[in-house]
């Protein structure tokens, strides 16, 4: 896993991944996978990026295709969404409490040959089960191969750098329940203070909540200040509501994206 800006032995990492409970296979309907008991999986990351053009080749060389919900334009995966806007952010995932995204593919050596035709090589760390790579505009991506996995790739994890680890891991399951098929925190303790994750290339993490109005009064009742309250679009079926968790990772609660095909 990365934290605070450094590569820890990829040892560590797989161990990490290896101790997070089985994902639901990907739904071979829906984009999104099938939620927890809590009602709640991967929904859609915010990315903000200055060169839109480069991210794009980058996720679509991992995999992603395109898709349109009502005026969103999406990059999806299986398990998960980004939407990628254009704008200036203050730094990428290095020395964030979101340190990296997980993926999951079939064949890592092919998924690394179509990422090398595009121009995206693998960072010296990576081994013959899993890679890190660099998006272009600084977000670390972990790429581990799955030869059962039901598609050639599939969005797994969020690797989060934290100060308490337990804590952590209590807080999201109190709220999100656990395992989060298709986002599924994997928690390891920062090296160095953490900052949050409002304003930089990843922005903020999705999360799509069956229930969302009344999740958001059981955040509110459970005393989450809410950066954002319950509200629907005016012009597509969709509900959001925002937060921070308690280490500045910036959240978007949504309600509709399931939908997305």
């Amino acid at each position: 896993m990365i934290a605070g800006g450094c590569y820890h032995p990829l040892m560590r990492a797989a161990i990490l991944f290896l101790s997070c409970l089985a994902i639901a296979s990907v739904p071979g309907v829906a984009q999104l996978m099938p939620p927890n008991a809590n009602g709640v999986s991967g929904g859609h990351h915010i990315v903000i990026v200055r060169d839109v053009g480069a991210s794009n080749r980058f996720w679509t060389a991992l995999g992603a295709q395109q898709a349109e919900f009502g005026t969103l334009k999406l990059t999806k995966f299986p398990g998960i969404l980004l939407l990628v806007r254009e704008g200036q952010n203050i730094g990428g995932t290095a020395g964030s409490t979101v340190a990296a995204l997980g993926f999951k593919v079939r064949d890592l050596k092919q998924a690394l040959a179509q990422l090398e035709t595009a121009g995206f090589k693998p960072l010296p760390v990576s081994s013959k089960a899993e890679a890190i790579l660099m998006e272009p505009n600084g977000i670390y991506v972990h790429v581990r191969e799955d030869r059962k996995l039901a598609t050639p790739v599939a969005a797994d994890s969020l690797e989060m750098s934290v100060p308490d680890v337990a804590q952590a891991r209590e807080w999201y399951a109190k709220w999100f329940g656990s395992p989060i098929p298709g986002a599924n925190p994997v928690f390891e303790k920062a090296a160095m203070p953490a900052a949050g994750t409002k304003g930089r290339s990843f922005d903020r993490v999705g999360f799509e909540v069956k229930g969302l109005e009344e999740f958001c009064r059981k955040l509110e009742a459970g005393g989450i200040k809410l950066d954002g309250a319950y509200r629907k679009a005016a012009n597509m079926n969709l509900a959001v509501c925002l937060l921070t968790d308690p280490w500045g990772t910036y959240i978007e609660l949504s309600e509709g994206l399931s939908a997305v095909k």
